[in-house]
């Protein structure tokens, strides 16, 4: 089987690492060949030493003869359909399968649905397939959920000399709440740090009114590998703003590869990750949020036995590439 997958495998942004770790997980089962998006260098050192690494050739869309044979697989690419590549695709005679890790649907992806130039879709959840079924109709379609390579984010036994809670996103303001940074100062523990990352300058903007204080870390975008951060929490606390619905919580299942319990709200789909009180929390009220941290604060064995549990939990359950790897192979026949 021949897969042109459209996009930039990469270590930041839930699109990006999904290119990646789907490289890794099919590229002895089937031909794949990366086609960058407009705009994107050859010349990229990390992405060439990545994919020759693995004998994944590189190409752009003009290298591709005028009639053409195979499936394209392309993941969340905001230009894929207004910039023409989905229709320059389809007229060399290419089947093109679309996979949107978003809760709302593209530019010009409804148009791209009523014109047939999508051959199926694919989505995280069935919470994502609901929000979407009005954009993409009868279109054959599949949930295929997220596949994290296990080995990128191995579990580490941790104890930091002051109790660390953190987040890590993409630098989206409606990924927060509101009174975020309140939120993290109000919880009953005296001597605490608070990291996050991505940081940018659009949630400074956001938070303008807030003093950060020394008991911060705000890290920009990639600052330190996403293992090595999560790896730096004792926690991962995980409240989202009103203006948001997660599709399905890539983040939130690397944090338990790596054993740091998550705490998260209720809604979204967040049940479909986590066993509320044993690979994790999920929060209702402020004194839900508070009593979780608190208690896994002051216990620290039971702060490690959910890190052993969540880790295993989203390793075994979430994370397991033969399962992963039967469903892609049936998604891209």
């Amino acid at each position: 089987m021949k897969v042109y997958l459209y996009g930039v495998p990469g270590l930041v942004g839930g699109a990006a690492t999904k290119i990646r770790h789907l490289i890794l997980l099919l590229n002895e089962h089937v031909n794949v060949i990366v086609i960058l998006p407009k705009g994107r260098s050859r010349k990229d050192r990390q992405l060439r030493q990545f994919l020759g690494a693995i004998n994944v050739p590189l190409c752009v869309l003009q290298d591709l003869p005028a009639k053409a044979t195979g499936t394209v697989l392309a993941v969340c690419e905001p230009q894929f359909f207004s910039g023409g590549v989905a229709r320059n695709l389809k007229e060399k005679g290419l089947r093109i399968i679309w996979a949107n890790e978003m809760m709302w649907a593209f530019k010009g992806e409804a148009d791209a649905i009523q014109q047939g130039l999508i051959d199926r879709v694919l989505w995280v959840s069935e919470f994502q397939r609901k929000a979407l079924s009005h954009v993409h109709g009868a279109v054959p379609g599949m949930i295929v959920g997220n596949y994290i390579d296990p080995d990128d984010f191995a579990f580490r036994e941790r104890r930091n000399p002051i109790f660390t809670i953190g987040r890590v996103s993409r630098p989206d303001p409606v990924k927060y709440p509101l009174n975020f940074p309140q939120f993290y100062e109000s919880f009953g523990i005296h001597e605490i740090r608070f990291r996050v990352m991505a940081w940018s300058e659009d949630l400074a903007k956001q938070y303008r009114w807030f003093h950060f204080d020394s008991r911060w870390d705000l890290l920009k975008p990639n600052q330190v590998a996403a293992r090595a951060f999560l790896g730096s929490l004792d926690l991962f606390v995980y409240p989202l703003g009103h203006r948001v619905e997660e599709s399905w919580g890539r983040s939130v299942v690397e944090a338990m590869l790596t054993g740091c319990p998550p705490l998260v709200p209720v809604g979204h789909q967040f049940h479909k990750l986590i066993v509320h009180g044993e690979s994790g929390f999920i929060c209702d009220t402020f004194d839900d949020w508070n009593d979780a941290i608190v208690h896994l604060f002051r216990d620290y064995p039971a702060r490690m036995k959910m890190a052993k549990v969540c880790s295993d939990y989203a390793r075994y359950t979430h994370c397991d590439p033969e399962k992963h790897r039967e469903c892609w192979l049936e998604a891209l026949s």
